[in-house]
């Protein structure tokens, strides 16, 4: 359970509904591995109202979540070391639980050691995570970190969280899209928490699209931040899309009832996933992996894996404002010939098969995989492929679409009138 506030912090808890700025561009700075001093000023010289992060900055100085220095400065651009945060998070739960820290390089008269012994009893720091029995204090915090510290944070005050955690790191469905998941770069056990900390919006990407989760954070960013987590906290799994889109692709392979107005009249995509579907045309056997719904009917882009597929200023213009949903569907095809990606298209099911690519900037961005060109044909007869490809179906009262695999396992849709 959360620590109970004061009257005083539950009015200022009302100001959190507020906008925020996204996260700011990441800046590498020199670590700052000086406990800040218990100063109660709110404003700071080196913050100017000019400062993208003024407001959010006042308020954690208000709540009293991040202190400033004693030279009058906040330091916006310093980045945040592990003791800092785990301070910080104890100052957000004011708990009474604590759990010995067995750290070799934190003493108890560490100035940190309480808030991270806090932060051990109430799980949002976990012993396992660390090696060599060292927390190592004064080491910048990541992003994937601060990403697995948050969730934690979250499946404490709201069992349901840990849920979430869990089906994203049991499922091999589990799709996180950031270009890290399939360029690398990532500690695959980060993944279910950075899926957190994007479908709350915790976190956000880069205009790259990147997550970065090697990156550090800035008491800047912080900020921000800790202010979302807050108001969080209040918050169910259910209240957000985005972390909902990605569960239900982590439990059934597909986003669909989360993004669309599409329900299941006979089976779904769970029931056809990984199980062949051979065409009529004799051009080979084909498996859906995954299928990813983007909501086009408006005048954005409306999913949480837009950015994924998605390139807005290359085919907003053709695609969108025409009230229709994209199917981006991960298929593996064996081919019985070497066949062309055209005659695949051309393969007895258009749910099965398709000759339209994802955009070639997607593909490059998010490393998604794809047939390689060549002068004739794109499968070769003996190999296996995996390969992302586009569809769509009109959102519209009444549509509907099915399909089947070779052991008739179905999965049929349609939006009802």
């Amino acid at each position: 359970m959360l620590h109970k506030k004061s009257s005083n912090k539950n009015l200022m808890a009302k100001a959190l509904a507020s906008s925020v700025m996204t996260a700011a561009v990441f800046i590498p700075v020199t670590t700052e591995n000086v406990q800040a001093a218990p100063v109660t000023k709110t404003t700071f010289k080196d913050v100017p109202k000019s400062h993208w992060a003024y407001e959010s900055i006042k308020q954690v100085a208000e709540k009293g979540l991040v202190t400033g220095y004693e030279d009058g400065t906040y330091k916006p651009s310093a980045q945040v070391t592990r003791a800092e945060f785990a301070t910080f998070l104890a100052r957000v739960f004011e708990s009474s639980e604590r759990t010995t820290a067995n750290f070799s390089d934190v003493p108890g008269t560490h100035w940190a050691s309480d808030a991270i012994q806090e932060g051990l009893a109430l799980g949002v720091i976990k012993v396992e995570d660390f090696t060599n029995n060292k927390f190592e204090p004064n080491k910048p915090m990541t992003r994937g970190e601060m990403s697995r510290w948050l969730a934690n944070g979250l499946a404490h005050a709201n069992a349901d969280y840990g849920k979430a955690i869990g089906e994203m790191v049991n499922s091999n469905l589990t799709l996180i899209p950031i270009p890290e998941f399939y360029k690398g770069g990532v500690n695959k056990k980060d993944l279910p928490y950075i899926g957190i900390a994007l479908g709350t919006g915790l976190l956000s990407g880069y205009e790259d699209f990147s997550f970065k989760p090697n990156g550090n954070t800035t008491r800047a960013e912080v900020a921000t931040i800790l202010i979302r987590f807050m108001d969080t906290l209040k918050k169910a799994p259910t209240d957000f899309t985005g972390l909902q889109e990605l569960l239900e692709v982590a439990n059934t392979g597909t986003n669909i009832l989360t993004i669309t107005n599409f329900k299941a009249k006979a089976g779904g995509y769970k029931d056809v996933l990984g199980k062949p579907h051979t065409y009529l045309n004799h051009t080979g056997v084909a498996t859906i992996e995954h299928a990813i719904f983007v909501d086009l009917t408006g005048s954005k882009a409306n999913s949480i894996y837009k950015d994924m597929f998605f390139n807005e200023k290359l085919e907003g213009a053709i695609y969108l404002n025409k009230n229709r949903y994209t199917i981006y569907y991960e298929y593996t095809f064996v081919p019985s010939r070497d066949v062309s990606l055209q005659s695949v298209g051309n393969g007895s099911d258009m749910h099965f098969a398709s000759n339209k690519l994802v955009n070639s900037s997607k593909i490059e961005q998010f490393n998604l995989s794809s047939p390689k060109s060549t002068s004739k044909n794109e499968f070769i007869k003996g190999e296996k492929y995996r390969y992302w490809a586009s569809n769509g179906t009109v959102n519209a009262p009444g549509e509907a679409f099915f399909s089947a695999t070779d052991d008739g396992s179905v999965f049929s849709y349609i939006i009802p009138k």
